[in-house]
C-alpha cells in the first residue's frame, strides 16, 4: 500500500448517501470503437495507470481516503449498451465492484460496438479526474507513459490555499426545470439516462444548451456550470473532486452569447471558489443531510421547486485518431452523468469526430419522459442548425 492519504472533503461527504438514494451514483465515461482489445493488455494498462493515479484505488478509512494499492477491477461482459433508455441497462446500472468499498472499476463490453467504460464513485473523483485516469489508461495501451496525478488534494484544501473572493450564492428552491415536474410513480424509474448524437460541433455548444434550457424553464432559471478549480493552480495533479459550481441566472430571451458573457465574468472573479460548502449541508449530521436531500427531491418532483434548474458540463474535445490504440479505433466518447436527487437535469457533453455527444440524467416523474424527449429533439435541431455540420468540423 502506498502512502497516499487525504481527508475526505466536505463536498465528497455529501455524495455518500447518494449511493442509496440515486443508485448506482456513478460517473461513467464510455469509449466506443471497433477492432480488437485484449483484456489482459487492458488489465495491465489499468494497473500501470492506477499506480500513477492513486485516486483510482481509494478506500475509506474513517475521515480519510487512502490508497488501497488494489488495482480497479476489470469486468469483461458480452453486452451492448441499451442507448434508447440507459436507465434500464442492466450492466450500466449495476453496482460498482467487486467489493462494497470499491470506488472505481472498468467494464469491457465485447458486443458490437466494443466499449470501454470507466466507472467512478463521485466521492473520489470529479469529472476531469475521471478523464485524467481514463486517458492515462489509453496512453499505456498506446505504449506511452502515463501523465499521473499523485497529489493528495481536493477542493477544500485548494480553496483554503487560493482563497475565496466573495460570498456564496444563496441557495433556495425557487427554480423550474425545462422538463417541468411530475410526481414520481411507484414502480417507475426515478431517473432517466438518455443520449443524443448531434451531427455538428463547434464553439459555444455548452452555452447554447444553457440558453435553450433557460428558454424552456419559466420566468427565471438557474444554470449550474461545474468549474475545474485546478485552473487556479496549474501545478496541481490530482484526480480528486476539484470542481465547484458557477451559477448563471437566466431568463427566457437571453441568447447564448449573453450567457457566455455572464460565465466569463464569473470566471474572471473566481466566483466558483465562493461555493465551497454552500448552504452548510456538509456540516449537518448524516441523517439530517439525508432528510434534506429527500425533501429537495420531493419539492422538485411535486412542485417544480429546485435549487437549480440544471447542471451543464462539457467534458472535452477529442481527436479520435490520436485517442485510438494499436488494433482498436475509437468512434465515440461519451460521458454518462450520475443521477441526483437534488438536481432535476444533469447534462454532459463531449465533442469528437465532428459530432457533439449529449447525455442527460433527469429526475423522472409523471409526463417527464415525453417532455425530456421533446427537449432533446429541440436541442439537437438547434445545435445542428447553428454549429458546424459533420464533415466540416475537425475531430
Amino acid at each position: 500500500m502506498s502512502t497516499f492519504r487525504r481527508p475526505i472533503s466536505p463536498t465528497e461527504l455529501i455524495y455518500f448517501p447518494m449511493r442509496d438514494m440515486a443508485p448506482p451514483f456513478l460517473m461513467q465515461m464510455a469509449y466506443e470503437g471497433v477492432g480488437a482489445l485484449d483484456p489482459e493488455d487492458l488489465r495491465r494498462a489499468i494497473a500501470i495507470a492506477a499506480e500513477a493515479n492513486p485516486g483510482a484505488r481509494l478506500v475509506r478509512d474513517g475521515k480519510f481516503w487512502v490508497d488501497s494499492g488494489v488495482t480497479p477491477a476489470l469486468r469483461v461482459v458480452p453486452h451492448v449498451l441499451q442507448y434508447a433508455a440507459l436507465e434500464a441497462d442492466p450492466v450500466l446500472t449495476s453496482p460498482i465492484g467487486p467489493h462494497p468499498e470499491s470506488t472505481c472499476e472498468v467494464l469491457l463490453l465485447t458486443g458490437d460496438p466494443t466499449t470501454i467504460i470507466f466507472r467512478v464513485f463521485h466521492g473520489v473523483m470529479d469529472g476531469m479526474g475521471m478523464v485524467m485516469w481514463a486517458t492515462d489508461v489509453l496512453r499505456v495501451l498506446r505504449g506511452e507513459e502515463p501523465l499521473g496525478a499523485p497529489d493528495p488534494i481536493a477542493d477544500a484544501e485548494l480553496v483554503r490555499k487560493v482563497g475565496a473572493p466573495g460570498r456564496p450564492t444563496p441557495m433556495l428552491p425557487f427554480y423550474r426545470a425545462a422538463t417541468g415536474h411530475g410526481r414520481q410513480l411507484p414502480g417507475e424509474h426515478r431517473h432517466l439516462l438518455r443520449v443524443r448524437t448531434i451531427d455538428a460541433a463547434g464553439p459555444g455548444a455548452l452555452m447554447r444548451v444553457a440558453a435553450l434550457l433557460a428558454e424552456e424553464g419559466g420566468p427565471k432559471s438557474r444554470i449550474m456550470i461545474p468549474v475545474d478549480i485546478r485552473r487556479h493552480d496549474p501545478a496541481v495533479r490530482s484526480t480528486g473532486n476539484l470542481a465547484l459550481p458557477l451559477f448563471l441566472d437566466a431568463r427566457p430571451g437571453m441568447d447564448w452569447k449573453q450567457l457566455n458573457e455572464l460565465k466569463k465574468a464569473g470566471l474572471a472573479e473566481g466566483r466558483e471558489l465562493n461555493q465551497m460548502d454552500n448552504g452548510g449541508l456538509t456540516r449537518m449530521p448524516p441523517a439530517v443531510g439525508r432528510g434534506l436531500l429527500s425533501t429537495l427531491n420531493w419539492l422538485g418532483s411535486r412542485y417544480g421547486r429546485n435549487l437549480a434548474s440544471a447542471t451543464v458540463s462539457h467534458m472535452g474535445r477529442y481527436d479520435l485518431d490520436e485517442l485510438s490504440v494499436p488494433g482498436f479505433t475509437f468512434t465515440a466518447v461519451r460521458v454518462l452523468p450520475q443521477h441526483s436527487v437534488a438536481m432535476p437535469l444533469l447534462f454532459g457533453m463531449t465533442e469528437c469526430g465532428g459530432r457533439t455527444e449529449l447525455t442527460v440524467s433527469a429526475r423522472s416523474g409523471d409526463g417527464i419522459p415525453e417532455r425530456l424527449e421533446a427537449l432533446l429533439d429541440r436541442i439537437a435541431r438547434t445545435l445542428e442548425k447553428e454549429l458546424t455540420p459533420t464533415g466540416s468540423a475537425k475531430s
